[in-house]
This record gives structure tokens, C-alpha cells and sequence, in this order.
């Protein structure tokens, strides 16, 4: 949806918003993701975007004034200039004037932020915003400077990899493990009274969610207790995670955990399993599926909380909060191509989370020689034990061999164990397999698939034959299955435009030991349109002569400041009823408080059902009362409190959110100016404020404060992260960090601390020669070298046509200046010596630093 006009008004002065109204903000151009944390101001139904970084990102030329409110410049074409003045409410675009509302705009130290619907009228751009997934995507009305590198590098006239992000080789900064540190808290109260089937009842009840380090190692404690229930759960993790597979020495683990773990699956075996008391070690990478073609997404989910998941686009699935504090959508099947999981979780008292996880299936393939293997043991609630050990190995470039040993509990309280190999083959359009399983009974199982796309679609198909065979995929049953065919089509169909329809059809045929023939045809077909995800889903069942045909539509939407979302269950066949209704609505009013109403209605016993909710994130916490009324004159009422908690490690400062903490990253900055050139802030040396930082190669919202400290929440956890500071925020262009950036890897409830320490750096410059034939001229195209006593080259550069040269971002310290030896071997040439160079602490520029070259015999 097109941001929307904001009429005269309908922000309030923006002296009185709050942090409340911060929102970080994906900034996608096309399949280019330009920035994953870009900040905006969400106040009423509009969002405030920043106009000198989106001129950045853009490459618009155009420079922003914070402190004056003014900004100047060109868009596309020094024709089209482009003047800003905010305090006198004026803008002037090509030589034409006009007049403009200060609400419509929002002063801050660093940046300028301008309403969305002003802003896209202003740029040859149409801004596009999805607040369900936190994502703002431009739709270039005509073709940016951006745009035009990126066709460049598409024909290969630059070097690059666009759409991709380039590992630039940061060093990797550890983050140590503490016997014991202080937590990160995540924790709900709730209190609550009602009257249902005749009875009242009052319940109080918290649960807490904490992270931190404890014996050495990563723990992660959920704790709930309800006075209804003095049995609430309690679950401890203990453990370590490390993608660069650096744990338990000649196992070159990823995973090593203890306490409360789940397990992975195994196909045509067992599923994904629950959490259970037990260990688990793997060294599978950590950013790849859970199992070869299917993935589970589990993770923390607190009282009230609720969570969407979108695959490839689609909505899928909707989880609320359970008891244990868990959500898990189990075993999601994963096809050939691209696979992008986004999951929106949406808390009580209007927070808003995105997480996203993507996953390219052909390139999950054990490399050649390597051994990928999963081990583990567990219990569950129920006092039942389950194990595996899985291994994978690359037997070449496009083979995996695969093979292991299972043991699964069963409903009468036994437990079988089974055993599986296969084969994986990876080719330029298609993945082959192949797989056989024998329980301990004697039960057999032989499966062929194959994986491939077709165009935008694709397309995965199976044939399994048993043999008395049972699992948690196969119900041991008087009629057992004796073969399945299995085919399923996921795509996209995209009949013009920017309109496009996710789609997925799956049909399963099972033929069973007496001949009876089992049909199972699900489909689905999903719409994402002006901020509004529709999904509708049906299913088509046939066993014998009886079939069943019922359907699930569902809706969503989140656009600036509106919610709206609902659920419909129907049935076709045999009658044609339908089952459940629910909507559900939210409004942002006045001063940060979200209105909730909601209604569901169940039609087979005609219960109505409303709720309503009343809600205020007040940034440091959130509070919020919710109630409920039913026609059968049931009633409720709730209040419920929640608050994030956390230390900031440099100034001891707890820090206090409304948004959950606990199962995410972050990182302690500090920048100074290193007078001593130790690499230490000590003595006299300054901090450094206002410089900002890039993650991941996307510019992050935060900049240093006076004190040279930035604190950044909320990294990914368990993922090598980069983190680098951004030259161009400093003040004076001869400041450069030391190291221009580290490589993290954030865990949960523990803050990475990194230092940038910035020295004053000098330049040299000068102009190559050739001595030839008697005579002495200007010659270009010689590359340069300042290389440090141990010969070791630290700036490079190559001389322009004419021969003149600049060398600059050179760190104090003594150097040689000279001409690359190998390009003089290679043309032939000599250099007649080198230039000794010294840059002091004050950043030293040399002029005249002249380098000649001779040419050899025959030259």
C-alpha cells in the first residue's frame, strides 16, 4: 500500500512523541535489500521516515542539516534541486516553491524525519510499507543512480556481488563466558477473574524468560508459576552454539546442550520432537534446515503473545502462546529454490517482532570429504526416552550418504528403534533421493523422490513402498499402508504487475495392504495487497467411499498504526456448515494507547464471544487491562504487566523495555580517538560521538552518545555477525578506525563489548616517471605501494594517466613508499629506490613524493 496523505494535523507536534513510537524498518529495493534497520517514528497513521539516510541508501545527492533542520542538493539532475527549510517552513523542488506543515516533520539530533506520503511525493520513488514485516520497499518511478550500478554489475562491468552480502574478512572479536553474569529478563504478571460454566475463579500467575552465562556456558531458564497451579513449569538450557565449529575439541561441534533440549527428525520416522530433559551435540551448520527437506521453527513465546508464519510470502500458520512458553511449527516442508520463513509475533500490549530465516535447499549439500552428524538423548514430561544419531557425509561434489539409528516411544508405553540409510544427489536442476528404514520389528520402508522447478514453480515428488511398517508417520492400523505417492507444487502465479499469488498443491495417495486407496489434495492460495495477507486453504479427503472437504481462510493486516485480522473454518463435504468465525481489530489512539476488540462466534453451539483490550507501551514497560463477554453470560476480566530487563555492561545501567530482550543479542560500542596509539582508551584520549556503524554491510540505527558509547539490541543470535564503524560519521575525514570492523557472534542475554579506537591518519602524494630514450615523462598506470618495515603492504593505489598519485588514510608510523615489484617485473622496468615516509600523530601530508621508473633493454 502507498503511504497515505497525511491530512493538516494528524500528527501531533513532535516535541511530544516518545521513543514508544521508534520502529526499525527493512528497506528492500526490489530483491536488493538496501538496510534491515533503517529508523522511522510511527505517530497516528503515519510513519516518519529519515530523509538523508534513504538520500543515502538511494543515492540521491542529497545532504542533510540535523541541527539547522535544512537540507540542499540535486534529485537525478542538478536541474532539479532540491532546498529544505524547516523552521521556515518552506521546500523548494526544480525552481518551485511551497509551503509546508511543521507536523509533517520530525526534528531529531542526527537526522531529519519526514512524513512517509510527503516524502514519496517529494522522490521519484513510491514507498511502499508492510508494518507486518517491518519492511519499507521502494518502487523507483524513474531509474536511480542506484539502479544503474546494479545493472552494471549485473553485466559484469563491476566488480561485486549484487544482492549478496560480501564476507569482508573482519577479524572475529571472542565474547567471553562467565562462571555467572547478571540475566536478561523477560517476565509477565498477570492477574485475572472470570466466570465460566457457572463457576468463578480468580488466577494470578508470572512467568519469566531468562538468558545469561552461567558455569561457562549459554543457560536459558523459563519459569512460570500460577496459583491455580503450583506445578508450573520450570525449563533449563545449558550450552554453547558456535557456527564456526569450534567446540568439544576433534568433534568440531555447532551444538553442544544439556537440560531441557528438543530433537530433530527424521523422515518417514519421527518428527521434530518437543522439548525433553536430556543432551544434544551436533555438527550440522547452524544456519541450515533442521532435516533435509523440512524445517521447524521453534522458540520462546510469552503469556499473551501470539506469532504468524509467512513461507515464501504466504500465511501459513497462527500459534498463541502455550503453557511451557514455546511455539514450534514442526517439520515445515522446504522445496527447490528459495525458502523464506517470516515469523511476526504480535504481543498483548502492542509490541511487534519479525524474524526471519531463509534457505536456498540446493545449497544444503555436505561438502565433499565432510561429515555433518547430529547425537542426543532426551525425556520428556511424560517419563518417555527418545534417541538418535544421524550422520551425513559428501561423498563428492553432488552425492551425500546419509544414515542412522533411531529410538521413538510409543503410545503403549514400549519403545522401537529403527534404522535408515539413503542417498542425497544434488545436479544443476534437480536433487534425487533415495531412502530405506527397518524398525526392529521387521517393518521395511524403500522411498524414491525428487526435488526440481519448473519456471516459478516448484515441484517435489515421492513413491514409498512398505512392509508392515509403522512410525509417527505410518499409524500402526489393522489395514497397514503398503505404498504412498506423494506430490507437491509450490509457486508463485503472477499474471502482470506487482501482483503476484503464492500457491501450493499437495496430493497424497496411499494404497493400503486390502486395496483400499487413502486421497489427501490440499491446497492453497495466498494475496498480499495494499497491507492486507490473504490466505485460504482447503483440503480434500477421500478413505474409502467417505470423503471430507473443509477450508481455512485467513486474513491479516498492519499497516501504519491499523490492525485487522481474522479466521474462518468451514466445511464442504459431507454438509456444507460453517464451523468458527474470529476478527480481531486494533487502534492506535492518543498518547500511545492501543485499543483491541475483538469477536468469535462458533456456529455449531452458537456461542458469541467479545473481547476487548486496552493497552500502553510506555516504552520502559508495558501495562495493559482485557476483558471478555460471551451470550451465555460468561464474563472476564485481566491486567496484565510486562517489562524487559537488562544490564548494560560499560556504565552498569539497567535498561527496561516493553519489547522482549532475552532471546536476542546485542553489542557494546565504544569509539575514541586514540592519542597514544595503544589501541586503548586511557589517559587523554577522547571519546567520539555521533558515529554510526554498519551491521552486516546495513547501515544500524544507533550512534554514539557524548560518552563514545552506542548500545545495539536486538542482533540475530548464534550467526556470525560483522560489525563495522562508518567512516563517513566521523567529523573530520582523516579520522579512520585502526580495525575497520570485528566479526561477533551475539548469544542471548549477553552484550558483546567492542572498542573502535581512531587515529588521525596523513596521505602522500606525487607524480611517476619514465627515464626512456634519453628523456623523462609523466607516465600512469603504476601501482603504488606503502608497505611497513616487515615489508608487509598496507595502501595501494595506482597512478592516473598523467602520473599524479594520492595516497591517503596512511596510519602514523614509518613507512617505504615504492612501485608494485611484480608489476615491474612483468613490464620490464627498474625503479631507481624507494621513499621513506613518516606520518605523525597529527596526520603528516607529504607532497611531491616522486617515484621514477627505467625502462629495460628492448623497452
Amino acid at each position: 500500500m502507498l503511504l497515505p496523505a497525511l491530512p493538516p494535523g494528524a500528527a501531533a507536534a513532535t516535541s511530544q512523541q516518545s521513543e514508544a513510537n521508534l520502529v526499525l524498518l527493512e528497506v528492500r529495493l526490489g530483491n536488493q535489500l538496501l538496510s534491515d534497520a533503517v529508523t522511522g517514528y510511527e505517530i497516528g497513521r503515519e510513519v516518519f521516515l529519515p530523509l538523508g539516510e534513504l538520500s543515502r541508501l538511494l543515492t540521491l545527492a542529497i545532504r542533510v542539516s540535523p541541527g539547522e533542520g535544512r537540507a540542499s542538493g540535486f534529485i537525478l539532475s542538478e536541474e532539479r534541486g532540491f532546498s529544505l527549510d524547516v523552521p521556515g517552513r518552506v521546500i523548494e523542488i526544480a525552481g518551485r516553491r511551497e509551503e509546508l506543515d511543521r507536523a509533517q516533520f520530525k526534528l531529531q539530533p542526527d537526522e531529519i524525519y519526514v512524513a512517509g506520503s510527503l516524502l514519496q511525493r517529494w522522490l521519484p520513488v513510491d514507498l511502499e510499507l508492510d508494518m507486518s514485516s517491518l519492511a519499507l520497499k521502494v518502487r523507483p518511478r524513474e531509474q536511480l543512480p542506484l539502479q544503474a550500478r546494479l545493472e552494471r554489475r549485473k553485466h559484469g562491468s563491476m566488480p561485486g556481488a549484487p544482492g549478496g552480502y560480501v564476507d569482508p574478512g573482519y577479524p572475529r572479536l571472542a565474547t567471553p563466558y562467565r562462571l555467572a553474569d547478571v540475566p536478561f529478563i523477560d517476565q509477565t504478571i498477570g492477574v485475572s477473574t472470570s466466570n465460566t460454566n457457572g463457576r468463578r475463579q480468580t488466577e494470578a500467575a508470572y512467568t519469566a524468560y531468562l538468558t545469561t552465562d552461567l558455569l561457562g556456558m549459554e543457560a536459558a531458564l523459563y519459569a512460570g508459576r500460577n496459583r491455580q497451579d503450583p506445578s508450573s513449569g520450570l525449563r533449563l538450557t545449558l550450552g554453547r552454539n558456535d557456527p564456526d565449529a569450534g567446540l568439544l575439541g576433534p568433534l568440531h561441534a555447532r551444538t553442544a546442550l544439556f537440560g531441557s533440549v528438543p530433537l530433530p527428525g527424521v523422515p518417514n520416522i519421527s518428527p521434530s520432537s518437543a522439548t525433553g530433559n536430556g543432551v544434544l551435540v551436533s555438527n550440522r551448520p547452524l544456519n541450515q534446515p533442521t532435516s533435509f527437506d523440512r524445517h521447524t521453527l521453534q522458540g520462546a513465546l510469552p503469556p499473551g503473545w501470539d506469532v504468524e508464519l509467512f513461507y515464501n510470502e504466504a500465511l501459513v500458520g497462527f500459534q498463541q502462546s502455550r503453557p511451557d512458553g514455546k511455539y514450534s511449527f514442526e517439520d515445515m516442508p522446504l522445496a527447490y529454490g528459495p525458502n523464506e520463513f517470516r515469523l511476526v509475533f504480535h504481543g498483548p500490549l502492542g509490541q511487534l517482532r519479525v524474524e526471519r530465516q531463509s534457505f536456498l535447499l540446493e545449497q544444503s549439500a555436505v561438502p565433499r570429504g565432510a561429515l555433518y552428524y547430529d547425537v542426543g538423548a532426551h525425556r520428556d514430561l511424560a517419563g518417555r526416552g527418545r534417541a538418535l544419531a544421524q550422520f551425513e557425509w559428501g561423498v563428492n561434489d553432488s552425492i551425500n550418504a546419509l544414515g542412522g539409528w533411531q529410538r521413538v516411544p510409543m503410545f503403549d508405553g514400549t519403545a522401537r528403534t529403527y534404522a535408515n540409510l539413503g542417498l542425497r544427489g544434488y545436479w544443476n536442476s534437480f536433487i534425487a533421493t533415495a531412502d530405506a528404514a527397518r524398525a526392529d520389528d521387521g517393518g521395511t520402508l524403500a522411498q524414491l523422490g525428487v526435488k526440481t522447478r519448473l519456471g516459478n514453480v516448484a515441484v517435489s515428488a515421492s513413491h514409498a513402498q512398505l512392509n508392515k511398517f509403522t512410525s509417527d508417520f505410518f499409524n500402526q492400523a489393522a489395514d497397514p499402508v503398503r505404498t504412498r505417492d506423494e506430490l507437491r507444487v509450490e509457486g508463485v502465479i503472477a499474471p502482470g504487475g506487482t501482483q503476484f499469488f503464492p500457491v501450493a498443491l499437495q496430493v497424497r495417495h496411499d494404497r493400503l495392504a486390502s486395496g483400499v486407496r487413502h486421497l489427501d489434495v490440499q491446497g492453497r492460495i495466498s494475496a498480499y495487497r495494499n497491507g492486507v495477507a490473504l490466505t485460504n486453504a482447503l483440503r480434500w479427503q477421500k478413505v474409502g467411499s467417505h470423503e471430507l472437504a473443509d477450508g481455512l481462510f485467513q486474513v491479516s493486516r498492519r499497516v501504519a498504526g491499523i490492525g485487522l485480522s481474522g479466521q474462518l473454518q468451514y466445511t464442504l463435504s459431507p454438509d456444507t456448515a460453517l464451523g468458527s468465525a474470529a476478527v480481531s481489530a486494533d487502534y492506535y489512539l492518543n498518547d500511545g494507547y492501543l485499543l483491541n476488540l475483538g469477536l468469535m462466534r462458533s456456529f455449531q453451539n452458537r456461542e458469541l464471544r467479545a473481547t476487548g483490550a486496552l493497552n500502553k507501551s510506555l516504552g520502559s514497560y508495558g501495562l495493559g487491562i482485557n476483558g471478555f463477554y460471551s451470550n451465555r453470560r460468561e464474563y472476564g476480566l485481566g491486567l496484565q504487566f510486562f517489562m524487559a530487563m537488562g544490564l548494560e555492561p560499560r556504565s552498569s545501567r539497567l535498561m527496561l523495555d516493553a519489547q522482549p530482550m532475552a532471546n536476542m543479542g546485542a553489542a557494546s560500542i565504544r569509539v575514541f580517538f586514540d592519542k597514544d596509539l595503544n589501541g586503548i582508551m586511557d589517559g587523554t584520549d577522547e571519546a567520539i560521538a555521533n558515529a554510526g556503524f554498519t551491521v552486516n554491510g546495513a547501515n544500524y540505527a544507533a550512534r554514539t552518545g557524548t560518552g563514545g558509547i552506542a548500545y545495539l539490541p536486538r542482533l540475530p543470535t548464534h550467526q556470525n555477525t560483522d560489525i563495522s564503524l562508518d567512516p563517513d560519521t566521523l567529523d573530520d575525514p582523516q579520522w579512520q578506525p585502526r580495525v575497520p570492523g570485528v566479526r561477533i557472534v551475539p548469544r542471548p542475554g549477553k552484550v558483546s563489548q567492542v572498542e573502535f579506537a581512531v587515529n588521525m591518519t596523513g596521505e602522500v602524494d606525487g607524480t611517476t616517471y619514465l627515464y626512456a630514450n634519453g628523456a623523462r615523462r609523466a607516465i600512469g598506470d603504476l601501482r603504488l605501494e606503502v608497505v611497513d618495515a616487515a615489508r608487509k603492504v598496507v595502501a595501494t593505489i595506482t597512478s592516473a594517466a598523467d602520473g599524479y598519485f594520492v595516497i591517503s588514510g596512511i596510519f602514523p608510523g614509518d613507512y617505504f613508499l615504492r612501485v608494485s615489484p611484480e608489476q615491474l617485473k612483468r613490464l620490464g622496468l627498474t625503479d631507481t629506490g624507494m621513499h621513506m615516509i613518516t606520518i605523525g600523530k597529527d596526520g603528516t601530508v607529504l607532497n611531491g613524493r616522486d617515484l621514477d621508473v627505467r625502462a629495460g633493454d628492448g623497452v
